[in-house]
């Protein structure tokens, strides 16, 4: 099945975009519930995207965690944005909600701060309503990096579904 995929792809030459890819697009976006999704090229370029959609970039700040892949951080660093770091949580090793709150609260320059990036790894799923909660607080941007947690499950949603963008990566 998957050579049989792989043939139709090269015999169309259509090696980016095309009708795979909007099929893809398509079936991926009904899995998650939700009603749409945009194929780019790699996680970061999702995360990239997503910042500069919002207009991130030079002089703002984006809080993430130190425990993720270095795409994550490149992203940010691409849109000319800063990256800051909170603590994860000691079970889940995902964005710690009352680390982000402290971080936030004793910012001497929270106007800096744009947007929040939780990243959800390796089954586990960040704590999504007090990260929301937060964000909503302070008026922030929520981007999901759910490139390490295709299917997990935060309550009855999807990671990556939660926020105001999620970004997979389908990287082998």
């Amino acid at each position: 099945e998957i050579d049989n995929n792989i043939s139709k792809v090269i015999n169309s030459g259509n090696y980016i975009l095309g009708k795979e890819l909007e099929t893809f697009e398509t079936t991926f976006a009904s899995y998650c519930n939700i009603n749409f999704g945009v194929g780019v090229g790699s996680g970061t370029d999702a995360i990239q995207i997503a910042l500069k959609a919002f207009n991130i970039g030079h002089d703002d700040e984006v809080v993430t965690v130190p425990f993720t892949a270095v795409p994550t951080v490149t992203a940010i660093v691409m849109t000319g944005a800063r990256p800051s770091f909170v603590d994860v949580d000691k079970k889940t090793r995902c964005m710690d909600p009352k680390s982000l709150k402290s971080y936030l609260e004793n910012h001497n320059q929270i106007e800096r701060v744009k947007a929040i990036i939780p990243v959800h790894l390796y089954g586990q799923a960040a704590d999504m309503d007090e990260i929301m909660k937060i964000a909503k607080k302070f008026n922030l941007l929520v981007i999901e990096d759910a490139s390490q947690a295709h299917g997990t499950k935060y309550d009855d949603k999807f990671v990556g579904t939660i926020g105001d963008v999620g970004c997979f990566s389908f990287f082998p």
